[in-house]
């Protein structure tokens, strides 16, 4: 074989090796999100919520919007992310009943659980902080949206 031929195929075999492992890490990276957010929603259905129904568990509850805090983008979980962020989820319960729990995580202690503030409130809250959100309005309120 001839010179060029050889530099071809060391080329081929370093842009294989190449694009394995970069699909390597993006398939691990994906994996490790996914578990960090299943994580992060049985953290959330295992809290408890007081409805006119009786006390219920999250995994009860509808969530109808996550929202970030203010002037954050989405929170990335690796370790050159944001030490720290809140996140406030609105979710409706029986009854209607209707909470914002807060979920304070940080991001660099490495096992540590998150740490949640459930607060109640009031329907015209739910309004105020859904408000331009449909799909979140549909499923706090249901088909008959308040304008």
């Amino acid at each position: 074989m001839t010179d060029g031929l050889w530099l071809v195929l060391l080329w081929l075999a370093c842009v294989t090796v190449s694009v394995t492992l970069v699909l390597l890490a993006v398939a691990r990276n994906r994996r490790t999100v996914q578990r960090k957010k299943a994580a992060l929603q049985a953290s959330f259905d295992a809290l408890s919520f007081d409805t006119p129904a009786g006390r219920v568990h999250g995994d009860a509850l509808t969530v109808a919007k996550i929202a970030y805090q203010p002037g954050n983008e989405v929170p990335h979980y690796a370790a050159r992310g944001a030490a720290h962020w809140d996140a406030f989820w609105y979710a409706v319960g029986p009854g209607p009943s209707y909470f914002l729990a807060i979920c304070m995580v940080d991001t660099h202690a490495r096992e540590a659980p998150p740490q949640w503030v459930v607060r109640p409130i009031d329907e015209a809250r739910m309004h105020a902080a859904l408000a331009g959100d449909a799909l979140a309005e549909r499923l706090a309120f249901g088909g008959a949206i308040k304008a």
